[in-house]
């Protein structure tokens, strides 16, 4: 089968990955420059939960990975805005960690390595999709043209094939800023992730351990605030005033920082020919650290309904089945966002007794970890 995948990211990128290991004929085409690791971690980093490292280990793309881009993560935190803390460590379901901190551009950069080697793919950087013949089977670049037998859209939330296709979106913004930055650290970093919730409506602050003296620190905040601080001098003393209490001196390296929006399409797949997978399905609330794990899991269903059903019906089987798995994800990260953000006691109640209840039953702190894990989610 010819597939071409547009978007080479880490999501379509891994998608070029099984569906060369399955035999088929891929091209992957990808808007920007060939990757390639940089001096530095870059503040693009994702929390890859275990099960996922698993999966890329058996792909034989975690042996890729520069050694100095990923950490392994043994525990995490959240504290609610009450004050009430609840800490998790992968001795309790008996693991040696709860996942890995991956720099995105260190992914990608193994991912291409790899396909590389397969001589039925064609890694195609730097050409823009300009056009899409459904009824020809075909889409065009600025350099050229490709015939394909199934399309994968794997192009981001601001997907160029969905829209050429037609395909629908519903989604809003949340009226709120992630800021990410990277820091050195003088004092040492736990192999520990951490979210604060931050009462009156503040937002959470968090922190991803990338090595025993560096960290990328997040920090959300309504995006008029963000907005507003518009030298780096300013985002520096923000940052220090929420995290030196709790990490101590650092010194700003880099930041960023981007809108949050709930977005998702109206349908996974079109015509038996188009299938969207990543964030051209599916854009969620950060908060949790899934939006690259949900991606995975789609690529992960996608060749597994595609190697067992005529292509027809597994993609639509493909698309009940992530549809539901992607939608749930999705009312968790809203019920999060705004439960802890809330001031209301209908909401702040709960959160307190249920955290408490948390805090003193080992079996729901087992429960939770193998949800973080990936290891209680739907099998893919």
């Amino acid at each position: 089968m010819k597939i071409v995948i547009v978007g080479g990211g880490m999501v379509g990128a891994v998608a070029a990955l099984c569906a060369a290991k399955q035999g088929h004929q891929v091209h992957l085409i990808e808007a920007g420059a060939a990757p390639k690791v940089g001096e530095d971690w870059d503040i693009r980093i994702s929390s890859i939960h275990q099960h996922n490292v698993q999966w890329l280990t058996q792909l034989g793309v975690f042996a890729r990975l520069h050694d100095e881009r990923h950490l392994p993560y043994t525990g995490l935190s959240v504290t609610s805005a009450d004050g009430v803390q609840v800490d998790f460590e992968a001795a309790t379901v008996g693991a040696e960690k709860l996942g890995e901190m991956i720099e995105n551009n260190a992914l990608q950069t193994a991912l291409w390595e790899l396909l590389a080697e397969f001589e039925q793919v064609n890694l195609c950087p730097q050409q823009r999709v300009v056009g899409l013949d459904l009824a020809a089977q075909t889409i065009t670049t600025n350099e050229q043209d490709y015939s394909f037998d199934l399309l994968i859209a794997a192009d981001g939330a601001n997907s160029m094939v969905a829209r050429l296709a037609g395909i629908g979106f519903r989604g809003w913004d949340y009226g709120w800023r992630c800021l990410l930055a990277n820091v050195e650290t003088e004092q040492a970093i736990p192999a520990a992730t951490w979210e604060v919730f931050r009462p009156q409506q503040r937002g959470p602050f968090a922190l991803l351990p990338l090595a025993a003296n560096k960290a990328c620190l997040i920090d959300y905040r309504r995006e008029q605030e963000w907005l507003s601080l518009a030298e780096p001098a300013q985002i520096e003393t923000a940052l220090k005033e929420q995290f030196e209490p709790l990490i101590g001196h650092f010194t700003l390296e880099q930041f960023g920082h981007f809108p949050l929006r709930r977005q998702r399409a109206l349908q996974y797949s079109l015509a038996d020919k188009i299938v969207l997978v990543g964030d051209a399905a599916h854009s969620i609330h950060p908060l949790a650290g899934q939006g690259v794990n949900l991606g995975f899991a789609d690529v992960q269903a996608l060749f597994r309904l595609v190697q067992a059903h005529p292509l027809a019906a597994a993609l639509q089987a493909y698309g009940r089945e992530r549809t539901a798995a992607n939608q749930q994800m999705m009312r968790a990260m809203d019920l999060i966002h705004f439960g802890f953000n809330s001031q209301h006691w209908l909401a702040r109640v709960p959160i307190h007794l249920g955290l408490n209840m948390v805090k003193r039953q080992a079996w729901a702190q087992k429960l939770i970890l193998k949800e973080a894990m990936g290891f209680n989610l739907p099998e893919a």
